[in-house]
């Protein structure tokens, strides 16, 4: 028997506090620039016993076989950089480990950034007895935020983890879209049997989306899918027309197809091809633009893929490029 239920559950989070006098940093035409980045296992220097293997063995040196405080202090000069140098106005992250992270990575950032772009709002959350979750951090105010968990249960089988959908109001002056972070089942366990687990959450997403929209505000989710944009039902690809199933399902953009044409370039680079996993969704009444898988900084190598980090020579980025887009609403 499956039983589906999403509801608020807030496991970990961190929401900081604008001034009123520093709200004036308004975007021009009411458009926000987004950034999404799955920014691969990013432990922080604190063992708690939910690392990933690579990542339990401490060392407070550069060992090349152990994760160590210096080597995360490095990862976090190089996120500064890359969403100093891509300068959007809200950053989505997967696979950040915990809350405090969210203040390490926004002190880094207020020792370069002028006062009206730093980011004073943030919100982590993650499932409890997760290794990993996902954050915003944002120049914008947010409301409202909730964390829906999806509860599938199975006769018989056991329902892996299964990481929430943060909600979220992102307020720019009298106008706000909702913004909805996912980051799916993976395909590790096998493709046809994770395929259901990313059923569920679609259907979890298509519910939620026509739920917000109701009142006419935009909706826009992001995140890291694991399913390539060509998995999913494109009604029109000249159009970027999508449609999610479940509860109805609900039609939403996508930007990854260019005159019924997929981007060249895609987020995720694996055996030899590009993939298309990490995404925008947009429903109601905005326009997306500027769409860009961000493929030329020292986040890519020589070829334009992503620099995939390593814990073991501490080089590196990420597998996955950052997307950006920017919404006019």
């Amino acid at each position: 028997m499956l039983k589906n239920k999403s509801f608020i559950k807030f496991t970990a989070f961190l929401f900081l506090l604008i001034s009123p006098i520093l709200c004036s940093c308004l975007q021009k035409e009411n458009t926000v620039s987004i950034m999404n980045w799955n920014v691969q296992t990013f432990f922080d220097s604190v063992k708690d016993g939910t690392e990933y293997r690579d990542f339990k063995q401490m060392s407070s040196d550069y060992s090349t076989s152990s994760w160590s405080v210096k080597k995360y202090e490095q990862r976090l000069d190089r996120l500064a950089y890359v969403i100093k140098k891509l300068d959007c106005d809200v950053v989505v992250l997967e696979e950040l480990e915990k809350k405090e992270q969210l203040q390490d990575i926004i002190n880094r950032l207020d020792a370069t950034f002028s006062i009206a772009k730093r980011y004073k709002h943030g919100f982590f959350a993650k499932s409890k007895g997760s290794a990993i979750g996902c954050a915003i951090i944002s120049r914008l105010p947010l409301s409202d935020i909730s964390v829906h968990s999806l509860d599938c249960n199975i006769d018989d089988t056991e329902a892996p983890k299964l990481r929430p959908i943060i909600k979220a109001s992102v307020i720019n002056g009298k106008k706000s879209f909702v913004l909805l972070v996912n980051h799916w089942k993976s395909k590790s366990g096998g493709e046809l049997t994770s395929d259901f687990w990313r059923k569920q959450q679609e259907a979890q997403l298509s519910r939620l989306i026509k739920e917000a929209s109701t009142d006419k505000v935009p909706v826009l989710a992001c995140g890291d899918f694991n399913k390539n944009i060509e998995e999913f039902d494109c009604t029109n690809e000249s159009s970027g027309s999508v449609f999610l199933h479940g509860a109805g399902g609900c039609s939403v953009y996508s930007p990854w197809f260019t005159n019924g044409e997929l981007f060249s370039v895609g987020s995720y680079y694996y055996h030899g091809s590009w993939e298309y996993i990490d995404n925008f969704f947009l429903a109601g009444d905005a326009e997306l633009y500027d769409f860009k898988a961000e493929n030329s900084g020292c986040w890519t190598d020589d070829d334009g893929h992503p620099y995939r980090y390593s814990v073991f020579n501490g080089q590196g980025y990420s597998d996955h490029l950052p997307i950006t887009c920017k919404l006019r609403i």
